[in-house]
């Protein structure tokens, strides 16, 4: 859940000092590197966010589990004056803090934290794991061997599995869902330090697509450090190309797996990227549809089939340009088609009609959540990153409150009605015990059969 989890902490950081209100601007490091900087004057911390563009999920003759595994093993492997497994214990004893990801598999995100007194020290560790990483032959096989457990585990559970199947069904056998689902054999398995040195190696340079700067630090300051974070790195611009193509027709899946205790239904279509605005309607859309218990989905399934499960609806990234809402709950076998046709109904309703009661009431609540982390450089950063990501203007973080009030019942009433799936545009899937429980689909007994299901 990769976005909604960023769009949340973006609206948990909105409020400003009545006394000292951030600003944001666009900055030039002396060295030449473009940055936002979201200057908080009342901040002793700082925060910085790096975004680098990345296209390894896409090629072919890349192994998939590369970057999983060097995200880990580029802070814990050691570098030049670091031993392997000591960054963690330097950055708590700094009260800094470090964080190295893969973001919907288009780009690798690095985030750094610490407090203005530690600036060259915290930055002097960063820029030494980036520029030289041992990448340490044990710690590699740890975390190697860590994923390769996680990756079994999570296998076990029969939703994940479901959804590895609509992952085949879209995608098919291009090489970005391998990356998603890592179950090509091998994946893991076969994954050599040396894969890791030439993702490593490609990936990091000073050139990164975008870096943002939050907290109590002058564009001067901040300049400075960017610099000699990102000094020693290749001074190059990577091409990148994300060639994929998605096949979300609707169609009917029973993944049939006899050792599932209980069904679970899904119901998935397509939304528009988050480039594309209408990000913010979507979040109070979704939590009206299936977001708590006064949701309409929890009224249809739990309220009027006064079933012992509940339904929720979320959203989620492929990447940045796939993204999808999902329709999900526990179902009991023998009443799969029967509870379908409830939601299905439900959703038609709730198409027509949108969110019931005061709409005021429910941007309240939204914004109420900003308060907490109001304050927080690390929340700004990560979202002012994502809006420079998507083309948005500086500072749009600042102004989150400004566009939820501008929400109207008329504009997500157009929202629902333009870019919101119809009734009949889901796929379906359904993971059971009972091989007939989802009537007229097409029945698999693994995800990889999806993709023969049309």
């Amino acid at each position: 859940m990769i976005r909604t989890f960023i769009v949340m902490v973006t609206l948990l950081s909105l409020s400003a000092c009545e006394n000292a209100a951030p600003t944001a601007s666009v900055e030039m490091s002396p060295g030449g590197i473009p940055f936002r900087l979201v200057h908080m004057p009342e901040r002793e911390d700082v925060a910085i966010h790096i975004a680098w563009a990345t296209d390894w999920a896409y090629r072919k003759g890349t192994n998939k589990a590369a970057p999983v595994v060097g995200t880990q093993l580029i802070l814990a492997g050691g570098a030049n004056g670091y031993p392997a497994g000591d960054v963690s214990e330097r950055f708590a004893d700094l009260k800094s803090g470090a964080d190295v990801f893969v973001a919907a598999h288009d780009h690798v995100v690095g985030e750094l934290v610490f407090n203005r007194d530690h600036l060259d020290e915290t930055i002097a560790i960063a820029n030494a794991h980036l520029r030289t990483p041992t990448l340490d032959q044990i710690w590699f096989d740890r975390i190697r061997e860590g994923t390769a457990a996680r990756l079994a585990e999570v296998r076990r559970l029969p939703a994940h599995a479901g959804f590895e199947a609509v992952r085949w069904a879209v995608f098919g056998h291009q090489p970005l869902r391998n990356a998603m689902s890592m179950d090509k054999p091998g994946t893991v398995h076969d994954l050599t330090r040396a894969d890791v040195v030439a993702w490593h190696a490609e990936t990091f340079t000073r050139k990164p697509q975008a870096i943002v700067v939050a907290g109590g630090i002058s564009a001067e300051e901040a300049g400075v450090a960017i610099d000699t974070l990102l000094n020693g790195l290749p001074d190059k611009v990577n091409t990148i190309s994300r060639l994929s193509s998605t096949d979300y027709s609707a169609r009917r899946i029973l993944l049939h797996q006899p050792e599932a205790e209980v069904t679970t239904l899904a119901l998935i279509a397509p939304l528009p990227s988050t480039r594309k605005e209408g990000e913010f309607q979507d979040i109070i859309l979704l939590q009206a549809l299936g977001g708590d218990d006064q949701s309409v989905l929890f009224n249809a399934v739990r309220t009027k089939l006064r079933a012992s499960y509940g339904f929720e609806a979320g959203v989620t990234n492929y990447t940045r340009e796939h993204r999808i809402m999902f329709l999900t709950g526990q179902v009991e076998s023998d009443k799969v088609t029967h509870v379908e046709r409830f939601v299905r109904e439900a959703y038609a309703g709730f198409l027509q009609t949108g969110p019931l009661g005061d709409l005021n009431t429910r941007k309240k609540s939204l914004e109420a959540n900003s308060k907490e982390l109001a304050q927080s450089v690390t929340a700004q950063a990560r979202s002012e990153l994502q809006s420079a990501l998507d083309g948005f203007e500086v500072g749009r973080s600042l102004r989150i409150v400004e566009k939820l009030s501008a929400i109207t019942e008329h504009s997500l009433r157009d929202r629902l009605l333009k870019e919101f799936p119809k009734q009949e545009d889901f796929i379906v899937i359904a993971i059971s015990p009972d091989p007939e429980a989802l009537a007229q689909s097409c029945i698999i007994r693994s995800p990889a059969e999806a993709v023969d299901c049309k």
